[in-house]
């Protein structure tokens, strides 16, 4: 492990940033939960507490960052909105029926 900065420059001249790990599905699973609950991405959630770790703090984990809308309310308001443009269409089309 680098311990000083001479070290640690040529360390990260030799990481990518980029780390393959494998766990057990349920570890994968837990942490996916919490990133969840802390409204942060999953990297970003391990990343910091990885952070935390190595910077030996045991002290509460960040505030979460309020999310985007979810993805799934975002297909149900282009559903409903696609619903109630061929509703219209149809209603429109019935009345101008209805006065020829």
């Amino acid at each position: 492990m680098a311990s000083n900065p001479e070290q640690l420059e040529a360390a990260e001249r030799t990481h990518s940033g980029r780390l393959l790990l494998r766990m057990p599905k349920q570890l994968h699973a837990q942490l996916a939960a919490r990133s969840d609950r802390d409204g942060v991405s999953l990297n970003q959630w391990i990343v910091a507490a990885l952070s935390r770790a190595v910077a030996g703090e045991e002290g509460p984990e960040p505030e979460p960052r309020p999310r985007g809308v979810p993805r799934e309310l975002r297909v149900a308001l282009i559903v409903n909105a696609v619903v109630v443009a061929v509703a219209a269409a149809i209603a429109i089309a019935l009345i101008v029926i209805a006065w020829s």
